[in-house]
């Protein structure tokens, strides 16, 4: 009998029908539904799919006696979220709503951000969580970037309360009360939980928000120096992001695509942020390619993050693969934290660099941060970058095996482009088994990093979370 074998009967043993073996349709769906590509196409010893936290704790307690490793897919996007010869704790499939508690929301272990901000939707009321819908608690418990946190903060500053099965099997309940080693956990779980314990539940406190204005324009890339002075001046009520990449209204050169969204209902504020994007889209040579306004609640009712195409057409929305989709592409990304230094010198080389690109999928995006990010300090919680202006994804996307390497050669190298201006690394695009790794980890952590290891050797010392951190 095999080591992975042994695992699958003992956790059989204590949950029968809720371990999906290889070979099974439960265990073939769970990782076809999977965001990831690479991780989909791992295969884990198990799957499991849990229905209370007390299953969650068998499955820990069951694996940590094992030494066994053990991933947590909640949204389902993370790189990290299947591992080879681990087991696969599933928590979308039972453990995947949210339910408002007066300004609060707890969300289940498995629900995602768009099940959130649903729930908060009859009461105008959201948390800020990022550009996608789809992300779970991992990117809740790790940052939570989006077109809020220059207002009102990352994701994971609004945690309010964790419920945290440990590797021991233990079930904790952390908030901003708990004292002794628990405060140490609760100190943990914002920007790091996926190293310590898996999170079952997690309450968030909420904010009331109307519709959020929204100007989108592509320009030529001769604008992104004008970009990169005009972003940092704005108030905290508007953030300008923007992607670099390929569009259908300019076939031979790359564009600069901006994303400014303004989350003030004042007259004024929506008239400074229009004439912020309009002193950018002026920064270009030649007339934009394309110009819109609109505006709808956060996040459902906005555009995507993404290049329109020709005559305007939206993007197609992002979307969770379902079974059978068939072969889908690769990625490999990488996250810089910038501060507000970036300069005509930096525009010119990331011009070159997507350029550069291997394929027309590839991106660089920047997603405006600042403002409320850094009202917190960088270590009153396991986060780490709060004196950014940007962070900076690096999205290498193919299709075609060949243009793997090519690809992943571009994401490193562009990475290094932005050295002399990083102030971190966002720790969600960390991941095991690269040679950058552990210069990667300890950029991501900073000064952190230290009292994060600690708290994980105390509390995983077999390493069943098969973690990042050594």
């Amino acid at each position: 009998m095999t080591g992975s074998d042994h695992i699958v009967g003992q956790l059989r043993s204590a949950l029968g029908p809720a371990v999906h073996a290889p070979g099974t349709t439960g265990y073939a769906n769970a990782l076809a539904t999977v965001f990831f590509p690479e991780a989909a196409r791992r295969r884990p010893a198990c799957v499991v799919v849990p229905r209370t936290a007390d299953d969650v704790a068998a499955v820990m307690r069951t694996a940590t006696a094992a030494e066994a490793g053990v991933t947590v897919r909640g949204g389902g996007l993370s790189s990290n979220c299947v591992a080879d010869g681990a087991v696969m704790l599933d928590l979308s499939q039972h453990l995947n709503e949210a339910r408002p508690d007066g300004d609060r929301v707890v969300v289940d272990g498995g629900a995602t951000m768009s099940a959130m901000l649903g729930a908060l939707a009859p009461a105008g009321r959201v948390v800020p969580a990022g550009v996608v819908g789809h992300a779970g608690l991992g990117m809740a418990t790790r940052g939570g970037i989006g077109y809020l946190t220059r207002s009102l903060g990352l994701t994971l500053d609004h945690l309010v309360g964790v419920e945290l099965v440990l590797p021991s099997g233990d079930l904790v309940h952390l908030t901003e009360r708990s004292s002794g080693e628990e405060a140490e956990l609760w100190w943990a779980v914002r920007g790091g939980a996926p190293s310590v314990g898996v999170a079952t539940s997690a309450t968030f406190r909420t904010h009331e928000l109307g519709p959020v204005w929204v100007d989108r324009a592509l320009v030529g890339l001769d604008a992104l120096a004008t970009y990169f002075r005009v972003a940092p001046e704005l108030p905290r009520d508007t953030s300008m992001s923007a992607v670099l990449g390929h569009t259908s209204h300019a076939p031979d050169e790359p564009v600069l695509f901006l994303y400014t969204v303004c989350a003030s209902r004042d007259d004024s504020a929506i008239a400074r942020a229009r004439a912020a994007a309009s002193a950018v889209v002026a920064g270009s040579g030649a007339s934009p390619y394309y110009r819109s306004e609109t505006s709808g609640r956060y996040l459902a009712g906005l555009p995507e993050f993404a290049l329109p195409g020709a005559g305007g057409a939206e993007p197609e929305p992002i979307r969770l693969p379902r079974p059978g989709d068939g072969p889908r592409g690769s990625f490999f990304g990488k996250a810089a934290f910038t501060g507000p230094t970036l300069d005509a010198a930096v525009a010119d080389a990331l011009a070159e660099r997507i350029r550069a690109a291997p394929t027309r999928a590839c991106r660089i995006d920047f997603q405006h941060t600042g403002g409320a990010l850094a009202d917190v300090d960088d270590t009153a919680t396991a986060f780490w970058g709060r004196t950014a202006e940007w962070s900076v994804p690096l999205n290498a996307i193919w299709d075609d095996a060949d243009d793997g390497e090519a690809c992943r050669a571009w994401a490193r190298d562009t990475l290094r482009a932005l050295a002399g201006h990083t102030v971190g690394l966002y720790n969600v695009e960390l991941r095991p088994g690269l040679p950058e790794t552990g210069t990667e980890t300890r950029a991501a952590y900073g000064r952190n990093l230290a009292r994060l290891q600690a708290l994980r050797h105390r509390y995983d010392a077999t390493g069943a979370l098969a973690p990042l951190l050594p």
